[in-house]
């Protein structure tokens, strides 16, 4: 792995890091709608209670605060820094309608692959996860590989075979499509797709875009299990969707260095959830910071409230509270989320002067908090 000048070896770097995230695990042991349930804000000890953070200049990580500056060294020190991967010679291949960011994971991820099958001569890529296939087709048109895409999701599966008699019919005797959920057993599986579809394929290489979960686990330990896989390419994704059983997860850590330091730390008690989610976030925001906080709070407001009244919240829709036209007024925030947003779910009651058939939210309460 690449180390920060810091450090020799992946041990120091490990128990370094374990400090740091066992130093400051409130601020991510928890989801972050219950940073008032924890008061989680009381911990944080700013004395410049100046700072404008909403500035569109201001740098959290140059204040001279205390809290903050310690938190950034000692975050500076363990960050890896990577050299600029510079122009993509595909750029000009790919016309998919995705995001800027989908957009530069499929042109860099297929760069990749082709430059992995070239070391080792494959000849055929299974990509797991294939979605709409359009990492698969930019693989063809750039490459002439042979593509097995498999995928589990029924809509992705049948979208990416119209997309492809649609827009990419010539590659319609060298890009397949399998409908399969992936396993760590699906060694078979594979064997058969690959020997159905391209009879004569020598060697392939396994990739995924957005591996979601313990699909990476799932493809490390498929590839050792078959002869033929000679390389692969996975972009991991979702982390938090891992499989765990009582907050432990079955896949984590992996790494025979991590499993004592983790042990050492305790670190089941705080690489969680929230915590594996942070690996999910993107690094800066496109949204005014002001709305971010203003969400976050008022959300955390009604958390607040559920958990005092042992009820949760449970969503009546996908899209909660809809806040674009709210212009950060509380009081609306409140009216619609009670309204139309959210239900409360009591919980097991405690006592039976505890219960509660219908609970109702108190506007008075939620304004006051």
């Amino acid at each position: 792995m690449s180390l920060p000048q810091y450090f020799e070896n992946p041990e120091e770097y490990f128990d370094e890091s374990l400090k740091f995230f066992q130093e400051y695990d409130y601020l991510f042991s928890n989801p972050n709608t219950d940073l008032l349930v924890h008061n989680i804000l009381d911990r944080i000890t700013i004395k410049d209670e100046d700072i404008d953070v909403f500035n569109k200049d201001f740098d959290l990580s140059s204040t001279d605060d205390q809290f903050l500056s310690e938190f950034f060294n000692k975050l500076k020190k363990l960050q890896v820094f990577y050299d600029d991967i510079g122009d993509n010679s595909l750029e000009n291949n790919i016309n998919v309608p995705v995001s800027p960011k989908k957009k530069h994971e499929i042109l860099f991820l297929a760069k990749e692959v082709k430059e992995a099958c070239e070391r080792v001569g494959c000849d055929v890529v299974v990509d797991f996860g294939s979605g709409l296939g359009y990492l698969d087709q930019l693989l063809f048109e750039t490459t002439n590989y042979k593509i097995l895409g498999i995928e589990c999701n029924e809509s992705h599966y049948v979208g990416a075979k119209i997309r492809q008699r649609k827009y990419h019919s010539s590659s319609t005797e060298h890009v397949k499509y399998i409908k399969h959920t992936v396993t760590e057993n699906s060694h078979e599986n594979i064997e058969e797709f690959l020997n159905d579809k391209f009879k004569n394929h020598r060697e392939f290489c396994i990739t995924g875009l957005h591996a979601c979960a313990d699909l990476t686990i799932d493809a490390i330990n498929l590839f050792l299990k078959m002869s033929h896989a000679k390389t692969m390419v996975i972009m991991p994704c979702c982390y938090h969707k891992m499989v765990e059983y009582g907050g432990v997860f079955k896949n984590f850590p992996l790494s025979d260095c991590l499993k004592g330091l983790f042990s050492k730390f305790k670190g089941g008690e705080f690489m969680r959830v929230p915590f594996l989610r942070l690996a999910a976030q993107p690094p800066s925001v496109d949204d005014k910071l002001e709305d971010l906080v203003f969400n976050l709070l008022s959300r955390a407001v009604l958390q607040k409230f559920a958990f005092k009244h042992n009820c949760k919240l449970k969503r009546k829709k996908r899209k909660a509270v809809k806040t674009k036209n709210m212009e950060n007024n509380f009081e609306v925030y409140i009216e619609d989320a009670t309204t139309n947003g959210f239900t409360l779910i009591k919980n097991e009651p405690s006592n039976d002067d505890d219960k509660v058939d219908n609970p109702k939210f108190c506007l008075e309460e939620l304004m006051t908090s």
